[in-house]
């Protein structure tokens, strides 16, 4: 049901813009953030998010992903019960890894991963190393990857993953310990797999 209804997303988004892209590039908010609606939490109930804490005054990378969603999925004639299933991340995951670096020192490594939509399997996302990653950005990046792969009739649901590094100040030895740490551990967390 969720597939059809993803499906039915995809097609009506489409028909209103004519390309799948323009439906996202003619709506982006650069507005300040009292002139536009606040979308409903993309967590779910009780994970509201508070734009004023955004020293710009405009909304983050999470609420931009639901505004635009919640402009397409207006025009769709979904039911919001079938939109909020679309909406939610299925599975998201926080975690901390001890690495030693290569002067000795042991530092502990916060990391994440999102899995959006898990209509079809297995999910699909890569992961980025940034030092300004956190859950939100993950979330918002696996939502978009879900819809990318829906518009584009790719049979994956999608995921996103992020390491909270700057990879510049990290020998490739240590960024290739850290990215087996991740995986080993995602692994034992049943987030990858078919």
């Amino acid at each position: 049901m969720l597939q059809r209804a993803l499906s039915v997303f995809k097609t009506n988004s489409v028909k209103q813009t004519g390309t799948a892209s323009s439906s996202l590039t003619s709506t982006v908010a650069f507005r300040p953030f009292s002139s536009m609606q606040s979308p409903p939490p993309m967590g779910g109930a009780g994970s509201k998010i508070d734009p004023r804490s955004d020293p710009k005054m405009e909304p983050r990378f999470l609420e931009q992903v639901e505004l635009f969603f919640n402009r397409a999925a207006a025009k769709t004639g979904i039911s919001k019960d079938y939109l909020e299933l679309i909406r939610t991340c299925d599975n998201v995951i926080r975690f901390s890894i001890p690495i030693r670096r290569d002067n000795g020192q042991i530092e502990s490594i916060i990391c994440y991963r999102a899995q959006h939509k898990h209509h079809k399997l297995p999910v699909k996302g890569g992961t980025r190393y940034s030092p300004d990653m956190d859950l939100q950005e993950v979330m918002a990046l696996a939502s978009l990857m879900t819809f990318k792969l829906t518009i584009a009739d790719v049979p994956f649901g999608g995921a996103k993953g992020g390491v909270k590094i700057d990879p510049k100040k990290y020998s490739q030895r240590e960024i290739e310990k850290i990215t087996r740490r991740y995986t080993m551990e995602l692994a034992k967390k049943g987030f990858i797999g078919p």
